[in-house]
């Protein structure tokens, strides 16, 4: 079971069995987008998290080198 990840998720609310989140851009922080993304996966279940990014400068910085500016950042980091 999937969604399409939105601000809602953030919220921490439990929406149930999830084993992917979609996330349509990116949502402003990675703070962000690891709060969207863990609402799958949960009790230690796999799960994947899908990012499409779109042509707004932000989304493509993003997409360049997710390495150093999604993976491996700490989850507080903001930009």
């Amino acid at each position: 079971l999937g969604v399409t990840a939105t601000c809602a998720l953030e919220l921490g609310v439990d929406v149930g069995c999830l084993d992917a989140t979609i996330h349509m851009g990116f949502p402003g922080s990675v703070s962000s987008l690891w709060q969207q993304a863990g609402r799958a996966g949960r009790g230690g279940r796999p799960s994947t998290a899908i990012m499409v990014a779109f042509d707004s400068p932000l989304d493509q910085l993003m997409m360049r080198a997710p390495e150093e500016n999604l993976l491996n950042l700490p989850p507080d980091t903001t930009t």
